[in-house]
């Protein structure tokens, strides 16, 4: 498959390259730096906001590509950047995977929402809620492409993505705090949010990337929730792969329950809810889960959280992503000293 990816040098942009080429597909880039992110990839030098030039010349020659993915969020609730690369390339493009996501269900519909789940509307969610702007530039993006792109469209709907290279410190903090207090060079005691039997659920952005890759290579659109589908792991659980990621036994480290309205008031008050070391709770999201069997049906597969976890730790490693500051382990401490 002849693929290209809209961006790349990010996160799941960069694995959605990686994994097309490990599949041994063809892959080009549009990216403003001009770079390629790894070896083995062709770049059109481009800028989804404004340069289309490069791309608009390759499509004017009688360029094809099989697939797109496009992993771009508008900031305008029109969708103007997704409406343009739709329409330049409909008709050059075989099928556009535009990545979206769960927030984009309405707050008032089912608690485990599938894809036929009601979706959010303009006016109707109050102005403090977070995640509407953002939903809204979503579906607004989901409907440029039905619109204006002639081919299978494919709108994976995503929710909190963890792994290598992950931007946000909320799945990173786990394998790298617990690695740090096993070998002594942070403190031994590490604080445990809220309940931690409750059922969690994530996706590995490289098992999105390569289904997204595999459903554009078999010709697939259709709308499919991708949000870690029927996950039994609960936090308790994601430590314990974390603790064994780390190679530190369960005793070398004194996980010490806090509870979730202490620890959002005081450690985590003033942090934006993706920079939050610890990812749940999530309290802007108002669904219980989300239900994804339609995409598990389509092929999507999902590694252990023991495989994430080691993979994420080599990883921050690799590349000194610490996955935390200090001012935060700092104050997770202030906060253990001050419990009764």
């Amino acid at each position: 498959m002849r693929l290209l990816v809209l961006g790349g040098g990010g996160f799941l942009g960069h694995h959605t390259v990686t994994q097309g080429l490990a599949a041994g597909h063809d892959v080009t880039v549009l990216s403003r730096s001009g770079k390629p992110p790894v070896e083995g990839v062709e770049v059109l030098v481009g800028d989804r906001t404004g340069d289309l030039s490069a791309l608009r010349s390759s499509v004017q020659g009688g360029r094809e590509w099989d697939g797109v993915v496009d992993t771009y969020t508008d900031t305008r609730p029109d969708a103007p950047a997704v409406e343009a690369t739709a329409r330049l390339l409909s008709g050059s493009v075989g099928g556009y995977a535009y990545v979206s996501g769960m927030s984009v269900y309405a707050p008032s519909g089912p608690r485990v929402p599938d894809e036929s789940g009601p979706v959010r509307r303009a006016g109707v969610e109050p102005d403090t809620d977070v995640l509407q702007e953002r939903s809204l530039a979503k579906l607004a993006g989901e409907a440029a492409v039905t619109e204006h792109f002639a081919g299978p469209a494919l709108f994976p709907r995503v929710g909190i993505m963890v792994g290598p290279r992950d931007p946000s410190q909320r799945f990173t903090w786990w394998p790298v705090r617990l690695a740090g207090a096993a070998a002594g060079t942070l403190p031994r005691t590490v604080l445990l949010p809220g309940d931690p039997d409750r059922a969690v659920q994530y996706s590995d952005a490289r098992d999105i990337a390569g289904w997204v890759v595999q459903m554009l290579a078999t010709g697939r659109g259709g709308t499919f929730n991708t949000v870690g589908p029927g996950r039994g792991d609960t936090l308790r659980q994601v430590v314990d792969a974390c603790l064994a990621a780390a190679g530190a036994r369960p005793d070398d480290v004194e996980l010490v329950p806090v509870a979730d309205e202490r620890y959002l008031e005081t450690a985590l008050a003033d942090w934006e809810q993706e920079e939050r070391p610890l990812w749940y709770p999530e309290d802007q999201i108002p669904q219980d889960a989300i239900d994804s069997s339609a995409a598990l049906a389509a092929g999507l597969l999902f590694r252990s959280a023991t495989d994430s976890a080691a993979e994420t730790l080599a990883w921050a490693r690799e590349n000194e992503a610490a996955g935390l500051t200090d001012s935060f382990v700092e104050r997770e401490q202030q906060l253990w000293r001050g419990m009764p």
